[in-house]
């Protein structure tokens, strides 16, 4: 009951890439920009205070007291950065989106900041509420039923805590599988439609799953070997293991090495990468099951 191909899903990602290779250049500079935002946020609102933090934390008199005031401090730097991130998930998932379901729509490399953006923030937000409500609610009950085992098989305990973990994290696996189409379901109503996933991926759990598998095992070939042109270029350059770790977050000009702004833009690039490979599979599933147009008696009966 599939009614789509697990190898063509999870290989979207590179069918767009190869078809809108201006989109790529424009994704690697927005990943340039968004990398030199998340930049300022962490070294100017809170390098200064995670260096202490550090500080603290290796010495051998460490006080609760001084931990949580720097984290109170860190705390507006946090709120921004995951802000940030937020609206840029946004922008990154509806231009996703859009390249599957209108890739005739190239103009910006599909980039927009609209009402579909705004749509897909609203459910990037929803999203994260019903996983932590979902996540403290199995919590809840499985180190309710590990207390009860421990009180009554004490030496069964560890084993019973080691399976409802994997319990646990297999319910949020499946959750996630089943709320996946959620965003290009959202895009193209054009309304905030989270659980309308939930009937769309009835009975094709394990076709879903296997895709989104095939698509990590593929981020992780492309991550490995963005990774592997960074470290020649360093070689090329002759930048040591030393010097191309550990940056100094204590001001922007300390942390921007030279080396440091090459990975940079480098980095850049291998995220314009990540993105249509990590993104698109859930798209040209929807796509298939339930084709852009489809009237909502269509896709949910």
């Amino acid at each position: 009951m599939s009614e789509f191909s697990i190898q063509d899903a999870a290989f979207t990602g590179f069918r767009v890439v190869r078809e809108h290779p201006k989109a790529l250049a424009i994704w690697t500079l927005y990943a340039l920009a968004l990398s030199l935002v998340i930049t300022a946020i962490v070294v100017g609102a809170m390098g200064p205070d995670f260096a202490r933090l550090m500080d603290v934390k290796s010495r051998q008199q460490e006080t609760v007291a001084e931990t949580l005031a720097l984290f109170r401090h860190l705390a507006p730097g946090y709120a921004m950065a995951i802000a940030v991130g937020l609206v840029s998930n946004a922008i990154l998932g509806a231009a996703m989106i859009r390249a599957v379901l209108r890739p005739d729509d190239d103009r910006l490399g599909f980039l927009r900041l609209g009402a579909d953006e705004l749509r897909q923030l609203g459910l990037g937000v929803l999203t994260v509420l019903v996983f932590l409500t979902a996540y403290l609610s199995f919590a809840i009950v499985a180190g309710i039923a590990a207390t009860i085992v421990g009180a009554v098989v004490k030496a069964a305990a560890a084993l019973f805590s080691v399976l409802l973990v994997l319990a646990v994290g297999s319910a949020m696996v499946f959750l996630g599988v089943r709320l996946s189409l959620a965003p290009a379901l959202t895009f193209d109503r054009s309304r905030i439609d989270l659980f309308g996933s939930w009937t769309l991926t009835r009975g094709r759990f394990w076709p879903l799953f296997g895709t989104y598998l095939l698509t990590i095992a593929l981020i992780a070939v492309v991550y490995l070997l963005c990774l592997l042109v960074i470290y020649a270029v360093g070689a090329v350059l002759g930048v040591n293991g030393s010097a191309a770790t550990g940056p100094d977050l204590q001001s922007m000009k300390t942390y921007f090495t030279p080396w440091l702004l090459v990975q940079t833009v480098l980095g850049a690039g291998a995220s314009a990468l990540v993105w249509p490979v990590l993104l698109t599979p859930p798209t040209a599933i929807y796509r298939s099951l339930a084709p852009s147009g489809a009237t909502a008696a269509d896709v949910f009966s």
